[in-house]
């Protein structure tokens, strides 16, 4: 057995070091460690969570951040706002294994149109404005079709740049997906093209599509599905799933990374 004054001191190590690291971040970041702000600590937790940190090392992140704040005279950042939010949404299921997302077919991208430009309740407990609840829908509608038509992984939607959309003949229009061969095109609907040209906003070509990290993109499309009383279970990956799922439905395959059409 391991005495406790040693797993003391390593307990100890180990919040020091995940200090040192989420202070490291922020001075490299322009931000503000102490006191640090819930948004920026919401950010560095993301950061961690898109790199692979468990939700235990989180949870040691969390602790680290909010002792040593209260050791200085500070309120602990951690659990206030955002920053409480993304912490229990990373570290909600520490199951082993990964859990695969489910389809947002067809009838799932319908059913969110309906329903995506209603005003929600935000995380600070405030419902929002008309306005801005139509920016976020026309947001979520384009993302989820372009995600759908182009069968996009969430990491390659997080790096999609306009000038990885070209419009073709016809106003429909083809995708390059970042990291692919550079014969691997996706096509994508005129209108999905429609729905995707009031969010750009005079965007150049290199500044990006969506704006978002991947863990964003899956809560949009978590919180979309949840409004569209689809329930639990959708993330970044279900677009994509469920534009395959659709294509099966009428015959229609992927051969690595190909569409072709079965006999019938």
């Amino acid at each position: 057995l391991v005495p406790a004054t040693s797993r003391r001191s390593k307990s100890r190590d180990s919040y020091s070091s995940q200090w040192d690291r989420f202070v490291a971040w922020s001075e490299a970041s322009g931000r503000r460690f102490l006191p640090a702000t819930p948004e920026d600590v919401a950010a560095y937790l993301e950061d961690r969570g898109e790199t692979g940190a468990r939700p235990s090392t989180l949870r040691v992140v969390a602790f680290a951040i909010a002792r040593n704040h209260r050791d200085a005279g500070f309120e602990a950042p951690i659990h206030r706002g955002i920053a409480r939010t993304v912490l229990d949404e990373l570290t909600r299921d520490e199951a082993p294994g990964p859990t695969r997302a489910l389809p947002l077919d067809l009838d799932c991208y319908l059913a969110i149109m309906k329903t995506a430009h209603q005003p929600r309740w935000g995380r600070g407990g405030r419902m929002e404005r008309t306005a801005s609840a139509r920016r976020r829908g026309a947001v979520d509608i384009a993302m989820i079709a372009l995600m759908r038509d182009a069968r996009l992984r969430v990491s390659e939607a997080a790096e999609l740049t306009w000038g990885d959309i070209q419009r073709v003949r016809g106003g429909s229009g083809r995708v390059h997906v970042v990291g692919a061969d550079e014969a691997d095109h996706r096509e994508v609907s005129a209108n999905t093209m429609k729905l995707l040209l009031p969010i750009r906003r005079g965007a150049e070509d290199h500044e990006p599509v969506l704006g978002m990290r991947p863990n964003q993109i899956g809560r949009r499309i978590d919180a979309a599905a949840r409004q569209a009383d689809l329930g639990e279970g959708y993330s970044g990956d279900s677009p994509r799933l469920g534009m395959i799922r659709d294509m099966e439905t009428i015959g229609v395959h992927l051969l690595g990374g190909f569409v072709a059409e079965s006999a019938r």
